[in-house]
């Protein structure tokens, strides 16, 4: 339980850091939020505990392998618009990693 919430707690600083570098069209600051997002992977806090809905583990994978990539777009364009397409793809990846405990 003590991951799941260093996970969730990563994953909102990761968004509360990605809104306003999206808003105020800063990629290079997102480069923190992508920290935060991506650090449970190295430390093991994503270690499933229990069981997990392989289809959304599968949706969470591309998901989030496509934001990023959307991202690294964002990072080279400096486009507002590649930017808010990083946010919502991010988003939807978020979803998918909530609902693979379900």
């Amino acid at each position: 339980m003590k991951k799941q919430m260093l996970t969730m707690l990563c994953v909102a600083l990761a968004g509360l850091i990605f809104i306003p570098t999206v808003f105020f069209n800063q990629p290079l600051f997102a480069l923190a939020g992508a920290f935060f997002d991506w650090l449970p992977l190295p430390t093991g806090w994503m270690k499933p505990g229990g069981e997990i809905n392989r289809t959304f583990l599968k949706l969470h994978v591309a998901v989030t392998l496509v934001a990023y990539a959307i991202f690294v777009g964002w990072l080279v364009t400096g486009t507002a618009t590649v930017g808010f397409a990083f946010l919502e793809v991010w988003w939807v990846a978020v979803i998918f990693g909530v609902l693979m405990g379900y």
